[in-house]
């Protein structure tokens, strides 16, 4: 017969039942478990769709920068360019199914979006099956202001079809710059230099030009008159600006001694537009009443310079009167190049490389050859390569200093020399276009006129 308990002892085991806790403490192991298990979920799937955000933002960014940097491409052609760049870039999007991928054009640039939808894989259980991600990436061109300075070689090697081709190449270069510049932020100045730059009569009084008056005056000259027999013709290579070509001459014999013969001749004293140097080495940007630059008398240089400019009109008409005078000293052109962007005297026309409204500013050097003439006393009419190249060498450094980027094209040069002083003369060594046909200084000032043009993410 079992043993009844005691009142006492009855109501005590209610007491002792009724104070456990290991069966609350199971249930609520059991629910955080699952609370647990689905936040981990939750963490994953949104893991993979904070991935596939982020791809599909990079495949955009992509496509908005690198689709049309000239802002020159027709609809298909945007269309083609956007896919490209986008599917390249995208991958597969870590399994996401995309949607959509479309584009607008904006002021100055481009507008490229993307829908994808993500499947979710944890969560399902909640009754999210997939979750949309949309993206978008705008890019525009020409941000900033930025000036150039077109320092073309202009000598007589350059006549015939090289100036036709640079012509050509210089004009499109500034039609692709242009096209991809919002109004009012590019400026462009040309500086056809050979051993001389020609500033233009204009500038016969200005405070930075020392020019003589033009003169006429009636002198004794006196000079050797030698007479001539057994004349033979010849031919052979003559030079002209350090290019060769075939040419024929007469090799005659003295018939008796040269008598000298002394008589009034007139002399004309005339300034053509052409400027020289200061002190050897002229390393000084600046120019003003105090130390002018000196004209040269009776001597010819290339077509005026064009001083900085947002007129493309204006700036393709001076390429287009572009002709071929002269040797080659190219520290003159790069000394001109540099005084065209800067904003110090004689000009003052480049706008402040520092604080916030900076300008950016370039100089397009290009020559077909070498230093073949140099700088003596004021004028060029030197015979040095060594002293030019040195003066070159030092002038590319000052100019660089000044926070100007230099880009520098050889066109059919052979003279390694001055192929290695471009190098240097570069801002950098892919500064440097080495062209050795038309096409390829087409290229060449292409590519520069993309490297030019800032393409920036604006969202």
């Amino acid at each position: 017969m079992p043993r009844r308990l005691s009142k006492w002892r009855q109501l005590a085991r209610f007491w002792r039942f009724g104070q456990c806790r290991s069966g609350g403490v199971a249930m609520m192991f059991g629910f955080m478990i699952v609370v647990l298990c689905g936040m981990a979920g939750l963490a994953i799937d949104f893991g993979r769709y904070n991935l596939v955000r982020s791809k599909l933002q990079n495949a955009v960014d992509s496509a908005a920068l690198s689709a049309n940097p000239t802002g020159t491409a027709d609809k298909a052609q945007m269309s083609k360019a956007i896919n490209g760049y986008f599917e390249s870039n995208v991958g597969q999007a870590h399994g996401a199914k995309l949607v959509k991928v479309d584009w607008k054009a904006i002021d100055g640039g481009q507008r490229v979006a993307a829908t994808a939808d993500v499947e979710m894989t944890f969560v399902k259980v909640f009754g999210i099956k997939s979750m949309p991600v949309a993206v978008v990436a705008e890019a525009e061109l020409g941000q900033g202001t930025s000036e150039v300075a077109l320092v073309l070689d202009n000598t007589n090697s350059m006549a015939g079809a090289k100036m036709a081709a640079l012509k050509t190449a210089a004009k499109d270069m500034v039609e692709q710059l242009f096209a991809g510049s919002k109004p009012d932020t590019l400026k462009i100045g040309v500086v056809p230099f050979s051993q001389y730059v020609n500033v233009g009569l204009k500038n016969r009084t200005a405070p930075w030009m020392s020019v003589p008056v033009d003169s006429t005056k009636v002198v004794n000259q006196c000079n050797w008159d030698q007479k001539w027999k057994n004349c033979v013709p010849k031919t052979g290579t003559c030079f002209d600006d350090g290019t060769p070509y075939s040419c024929s001459w007469q090799e005659c014999e003295p018939d008796g001694p040269a008598v000298e013969v002394c008589g009034d001749v007139t002399v004309n004293e005339q300034w053509n537009g052409c400027v020289g140097s200061r002190t050897n080495p002229d390393l000084k940007v600046r120019a003003d009443f105090s130390d002018p630059l000196p004209g040269i008398m009776n001597v010819w240089c290339p077509q005026e310079f064009a001083r900085l400019a947002g007129d493309k009109t204006a700036v393709v008409a001076k390429l287009d009167a572009l002709s071929t005078q002269g040797d080659t000293y190219i520290p003159s052109g790069l000394m001109w190049g540099w005084r065209v962007l800067s904003p110090e005297a004689p000009l003052a026309d480049g706008g402040k490389s520092v604080g916030k409204s900076k300008v950016l500013k370039h100089l397009v050097l290009m020559t077909d050859g070498s230093n073949t003439r140099s700088q003596a006393g004021q004028n060029h009419e030197g015979y040095s390569s060594t002293d030019a190249n040195t003066n070159l060498a030092e002038l590319c450094k000052e100019v660089k200093k000044d926070k100007i980027t230099i880009y520098t094209v050889a066109f059919e040069v052979a003279d390694p020399q001055i192929k290695t002083l471009l190098t240097e003369c570069a801002s950098s060594p892919s500064r440097f276009f080495d062209a050795a046909n038309p096409a390829q200084l087409a290229s060449s000032f292409s590519a520069i006129a993309g490297s030019l043009q800032k393409v920036t993410l604006t969202k």
